[in-house]
């Protein structure tokens, strides 16, 4: 489906994700890239044949691009912060990866600017978008399970084992945490998404062994203002694994990267549990989510509407690996509230 008007994207981080985004742009049809910029005059190279686009030797070049009415960025987390106020001062839309940025006052100035030069910003928090946690939000909007009193997950990933020591996933000031900025954080802001505002966390953040510097895997108890409670954990020491699990008094509902959803309700023994097909599997899934991301932000510029995952929903599910980190550092609760208010 051509969706009319594309949007004119400029790429600032051009690393495998960027050029996931890039696809994910392209197959949506509701963009185009009209340029690019990375530091590394190699991966402006190759992002540009690949895509077919400008290639751009600076920031201020890229911004100053007519055709660019959105920058794309997937930079470093470190220097989301510059990128984002440039791009926003230049009167450009955003769409931001998480983290937003590493300080939560960074993360409200980037809202403030935004708002102040009236553009969009959008944040790259996709797993809210990824069919099974449609039908997971469907599911408990409806009270097809019931009371909930439950929610566990877990992603984790072999980064702390593969990305090498030249890698910034290794360095502990750019990627506090270990799995928080790279799989954590995501499972915080599908948390909110399905169960509403987190009040407080009580964290662990675990170094076993592995050859980085940043820590190895971390766990929290999550509780809402609803007093339902959440635990979301992650290594980056495993091959690929991610569940998410949610337990009601009327059914419980599994989601896995091995297997469609899985939903057990009550009176039934686990044999009998029933699967739903999504026709799509994890990956699928996933790029599904991509391409719906750009979709939104088209009808957000175009239709001058509210992105989906705003600077506030990117706000939050950062305060939330701001608490885990500042409960393992200092071996107590922390509210969200604490968090938001002294950073």
């Amino acid at each position: 489906m051509s969706i009319e008007n594309p949007i004119g994207l400029g790429f600032v981080g051009l690393g495998w994700w960027g050029s996931v985004l890039a696809e994910a742009a392209l197959e949506s049809k509701s963009a185009k890239i009209e340029g690019c910029f990375a530091r590394t005059k190699k991966s402006r190279e190759k992002f540009a044949e690949k895509f077919h686009t400008e290639n751009h030797s600076s920031l201020n070049n890229l911004l100053e691009n007519k055709n660019i009415e959105a920058v794309v960025i997937a930079s470093s987390n470190g220097v989301h912060f510059e990128h984002a106020i440039s791009s926003a001062r230049a009167g450009k839309h955003i769409h931001l990866e998480k983290p937003m940025s590493l300080k939560i006052s960074e993360a409200k100035e980037i809202i403030r600017v935004c708002e102040e030069e009236n553009v969009k910003l959008h944040i790259g928090q996709n797993f809210r978008r990824w069919p099974m946690f449609r039908i997971a939000k469907e599911y408990v909007s409806k009270g097809n399970l019931g009371m909930v009193s439950i929610a566990m997950s877990q992603f984790s990933g072999n980064l702390g084992l593969v990305a090498g020591a030249e890698s910034l996933r290794w360095d502990p000031l750019e990627n506090p945490g270990g799995p928080l900025y790279s799989y954590t954080i995501h499972l915080a802001d599908v948390m909110e998404f399905l169960f509403g505002e987190v009040v407080e966390v009580t964290a662990n953040c675990g170094k076993v062994g592995g050859p980085s510097m940043t820590k190895d895997s971390a766990a929290s108890i999550l509780r809402f203002s609803t007093g339902q409670i959440a635990i979301i954990s992650g290594s980056y020491l495993s091959p690929m694994s991610f569940t998410f699990e949610i337990q009601g008094s009327k059914a419980n509902l599994l989601m896995s990267n091995s297997h469609m959803p899985r939903i057990q309700r009550e009176g039934q023994e686990a044999w009998e549990a029933e699967y739903i097909n999504l026709d799509l599997d994890f990956i699928n899934g996933r790029n599904l989510a991509n391409k719906e991301q750009f979709v939104d932000l088209h009808s957000a510029i175009r239709n001058h509407e509210e992105p989906e995952v705003s600077g506030i929903q990117g706000l939050r599910a950062l305060a939330i690996m701001r608490a885990i980190l500042l409960s393992d550092q200092q071996k107590r609760s922390v509210s969200i509230k604490e968090i938001l208010n002294e950073e």
